[in-house]
């Protein structure tokens, strides 16, 4: 398994490959880790009202992680 995070100031849901892992932080603001396969992903995080982030979608091959140092997929919420 590989491990990554979605760094935003906002919490939104990440999606990975159209599929909806949760939020990106929990009720207290901590950043939350998720959990893939290796390979080329998709990812984007999604707002429950409406808003978007910059870049609305990032392609990112995610390998050779760890749930210590998961890989940054960072977004900027607009």
């Amino acid at each position: 398994m590989e491990f990554f995070t979605c760094p935003c100031p906002e919490t939104g849901d990440v999606m990975l490959d159209d599929k909806n892992l949760g939020p990106n932080r929990d009720a207290g603001g901590k950043l939350l880790t998720k959990q893939c396969n290796p390979g080329l992903h998709t990812v984007v995080l999604r707002f429950s009202d409406g808003r978007c982030c910059d870049p609305s979608s990032v392609k990112v091959r995610i390998r050779e992680t760890d749930p210590i140092l998961p890989m940054e997929v960072p977004f900027k919420c607009v």
